[in-house]
């Protein structure tokens, strides 16, 4: 199963429909699963789909599906309903036939905690293949932006060279980011960084340019462009994008 998840559908036997009423109002829905081929013996794990070479850690700190009570809780997006029992949904991280126990409408002012914080991820980060590192930025910047467009994707361009150059994990304390004057990069970067003027991580310069700063060093995000679409800022090089300038 991909960290991301995948596109996939729920079938909500009949007795159960008319429990479905209103989730149409939803954008995203709390999933929670029974895991029924997880191993309940295990208590340590490590997240080897970023990689093996990782430190174990006791599973209650892990999103391992081998827990000793194998249940899951994803969020995932609510494309539709078909035929009055289906649900299409997209960031399904469970694999085919697994029994789901419930189903919630996702609050985001009750369920979604932006100043929480987490593990250092950058030994995690080192280790995972680019692609999905970007997979990851760009559902960073989704959840919080609220689309993919070129605005977001430029974001996830910039915070890709930026973690290569700073080599940190961009949600350190220590990462003061200054954004600039495009609303949508603007979103999307707050989103994969987590700087707010709360916690002093988070200024603003009104230009075109983007800073990302750590004690002894700052780089520095020209922007050059915007191309029209997703796709085309995913395959230019970053030189057409912007100029990245660094500062000791």
């Amino acid at each position: 199963m991909p960290v991301q998840g995948v596109a996939a559908e729920i079938e909500i036997f009949p007795d159960y429909a008319s429990a479905l009423s209103g989730i149409e109002e939803n954008s995203h829905l709390i999933l929670i699963c029974w895991l029924h081929e997880a191993d309940r013996t295990v208590l340590e794990a490590v997240a080897r789909k970023v990689s093996p070479d990782l430190p174990r850690k006791g599973v209650f700190s892990l999103r391992s599906p081998e827990r000793p009570n194998p249940l899951s809780v994803s969020v995932v997006r609510l494309r539709g309903v078909r035929g009055g029992r289906i649900l299409e949904l997209e960031n399904v991280d469970v694999i085919d036939k697994t029994p789901v126990i419930d189903i919630k409408p996702y609050q985001t002012g009750w369920d979604c905690v932006f100043s929480a914080t987490g593990h250092d991820r950058t030994e995690k980060i080192e280790k995972m293949e680019p692609g999905g590192y970007r997979e990851g930025l760009i559902r960073e910047a989704v959840n919080y932006h609220g689309e993919l467009c070129p605005g977001a994707a430029i974001a996830v361009r910039i915070a890709e060279a930026a973690t290569r150059i700073l080599r940190r994990d961009l949600r350190h304390p220590q990462i003061v980011v200054t954004i600039g004057a495009d609303p949508c990069i603007a979103d999307a970067l707050i989103g994969i960084t987590g700087a707010r003027p709360g916690n002093h991580r988070l200024e603003c310069s009104g230009e075109s340019r983007y800073i990302f700063a750590c004690p002894g060093v700052a780089v520095i995000f020209h922007l050059r462009t915007i191309p029209g679409s997703v796709d085309a800022v995913f395959a230019c090089d970053e030189a057409v994008l912007f100029d990245c300038e660094i500062s000791r």
